[in-house]
């Protein structure tokens, strides 16, 4: 069977993406260089920020460059496309009409995930940056599978920002008390899980080692689903 190739639109942002990298090798059971998945990891770094685009179009597009980066995966090989970016996905159909390839979508995924993994699920709370809020990316992925999307209030979104980019694009600390806050208060809002909807949280979970069943990351979902499609076997379960 001939080998399946992933595709990476990376860096947006490079942390995130080279911690998935890391989640790829890492969820994947092998016991030999062979065994792993095959990727072509591209991490641009430069292309414009999603979010800004999305609060305001005069500013640069990252359109363009997402669309001529996935191209260059297609002609590089890649038998379909991932972008570990939940905000990203604002221009997820667009992209995908450039490339005769799958691209796979971390929202869609994410949802579908907590809706088989999460017992009885009826409200979902989402954590993620002010331009995934505003694009209704998640809610509207909720929406159609009769789940009660649960945003932040806006005190706590604007600290989600200043950790996503002050702290962890920033490359300094991190504010741990104040994010487990928000998760906390977005919890007893009546949720019955919790989505880390943006890839730079993903770190933060990765990093101080947060382990609570009820706190779904979408970085990991992605890394399964990509692995699976890949046809190769999970090493862990999440």
């Amino acid at each position: 069977m001939k080998e399946k190739i992933l595709g990476v639109l990376g860096g947006v942002g490079p942390l995130a993406t080279v911690y998935f990298a890391k989640l790829l090798v890492e969820m994947t059971k092998a016991d030999c260089d062979q065994n792993h998945i095959s990727s072509i990891i591209l991490n641009h770094s430069s292309i414009p920020d999603r979010t800004e685009y999305i609060l305001d179009n005069t500013k640069p597009n990252p359109l363009p460059v997402m669309s001529e980066d996935a191209k260059m995966l297609e002609r590089m090989g890649a038998d379909f496309i991932v972008i570990p970016c939940n905000t990203a996905h604002y221009f997820y159909e667009q992209i995908q009409k450039q490339v005769n390839i799958p691209l796979v979508n971390i929202i869609e995924e994410t949802v579908e995930y907590a809706l088989k993994n999460v017992p009885s699920l009826k409200k979902l709370g989402i954590l993620a940056t002010k331009g995934t809020i505003s694009a209704r990316s998640y809610q509207r992925a909720c929406e159609s599978r009769d789940i009660v999307p649960v945003v932040p209030s806006i005190q706590d979104e604007q600290a989600l920002m200043h950790i996503i980019y002050n702290q962890v694009k920033a490359g300094k600390k991190v504010d741990f008390e104040l994010f487990m806050s928000i998760i906390d208060t977005t919890k007893n809002d009546g949720c019955d899980a919790i989505v880390l909807g943006c890839t730079e949280l993903s770190v933060i979970k990765h990093d101080f080692n947060i382990t609570r069943p009820d706190i779904i990351d979408s970085m990991e979902v992605l890394a399964k689903r990509s692995i699976e499609l890949c046809g190769k076997e999970l090493a862990v379960t999440i």
